[in-house]
């Protein structure tokens, strides 16, 4: 059986669905239900393949912070109960990708991974949390708040804040951008209002 054909069950792979998407069908319309199935023949052939099983939060937990994956700073300001909880309420939204591009750009761009990049150790659920965590410094309400507004889609934080929030190894959780700046005031003062 080839890739392009997934499982011996005869189940198209999440490439070739994903492709279906540009085609029309028999009656001269997109394919939409192509995306969300190639979305979840990604899951099924691929993430849940390469990611990194934990068999509860606490040994997920003490491994991600004992490797130098999570930021312990971050998980010191709140009870281990309280983060579980958090993860309970993030995972109790049961969300799912409705397209396979946002899926595959989460798990290529955001998700932690193991220092190969090889292996996934988060899933959605797992970044939201860990952002919420590091954005609400302690704060439970503002934590539970940011979990229900980022899993619902009513907030999504700059790609550095989403991507960098509560991990070690990280960069900064600041988008940047630049601005060429005369040296005259007109300038100093044009860039000092778009900033």
């Amino acid at each position: 059986m080839t890739a392009a054909h997934g499982s011996a069950h005869g189940e198209l792979d999440y490439h070739a669905l994903n492709a279906m998407l540009n085609l029309y069908d028999a009656e001269g319309k997109i394919q939409f239900d192509k995306d969300a199935a190639a979305a979840r023949q990604y899951f099924l052939q691929h993430v849940n393949q390469n990611t990194v099983f934990f068999h509860n939060q606490d040994e997920k937990l003490d491994y991600l912070i004992e490797k130098e994956y999570y930021e312990r700073e971050v998980l010191d300001q709140y009870s281990r109960n309280f983060v579980k909880s958090l993860l309970d309420r993030a995972y109790a939204k049961k969300f799912r990708f409705p397209t396979f591009l946002g899926a595959f750009k989460y798990y290529t761009s955001y998700t932690l991974k193991t220092f190969d990049g090889k292996r996934y150790l988060e899933r959605f659920e797992d970044r939201v949390v860990m952002v919420a965590l590091t954005l609400a410094a302690g704060d439970l309400q503002l934590a539970e708040k940011l979990v229900d507004e980022i899993i619902d889609g009513r907030f999504q934080p700059a790609t550095p804040t989403f991507l960098n929030s509560g991990k070690k190894q990280r960069g900064e959780p600041v988008s940047c951008f630049l601005l060429r700046i005369e040296d005259n005031m007109e300038s100093i003062g044009r860039s000092i209002n778009s900033a």
